[in-house]
């Protein structure tokens, strides 16, 4: 397997697939970067992904059902941190990380779909979507650099 050096460490933890538990998962990683004492930008980020991938995983592969399970893996080391959010509902189909096409100076006009694959893979320094078995993994890599 690909990935983090082996003196890396991961934390595991579920989420109920409620809209309304989407947020804890942002907490969560939040607390994590705060005690790897990462920056506040990276913090931000890490943060918004997650969020972002856990929102994806309750919407689109459970159709916003309840009583379903997203499984958010972090694992970090001195070099990268990564996330991994898997779920066991529909794979996405189609994995388009563009930007869509509208109008940023329309407020009115933003798209309510996309953006969050985007937002990710703008963010983040690698980005993967495996579908096997019955797992699918949206897998975030980032970098860390410390001074």
């Amino acid at each position: 397997m690909s990935g983090p050096a082996s003196s890396s460490k991961t934390i595991t933890f579920l989420v109920d697939s409620k809209l309304k538990n989407v947020s804890l998962a942002g907490v969560a990683v939040r607390g994590i970067c705060s005690y790897l004492s990462l920056g506040d930008v990276d913090a931000y980020y890490l943060e918004l992904c997650v969020v972002e991938a856990v929102n994806n995983a309750i919407k689109h592969a459970y159709d916003n059902e309840e009583g379903h399970v997203v499984e958010v893996d972090i694992t970090y080391s001195s070099e990268e941190i990564v996330l991994d959010i898997s779920d066991r509902g529909k794979s996405m189909s189609l994995y388009d990380a563009t930007l869509p096409d509208y109008d940023p100076e329309d407020l009115k006009a933003l798209p309510e779909h996309g953006l969050g694959l985007y937002i990710i893979n703008t963010v983040m320094d690698k980005v993967t979507y495996t579908s096997e078995g019955d797992r699918n993994t949206l897998r975030m890599t980032k970098k860390l650099y410390r001074s």
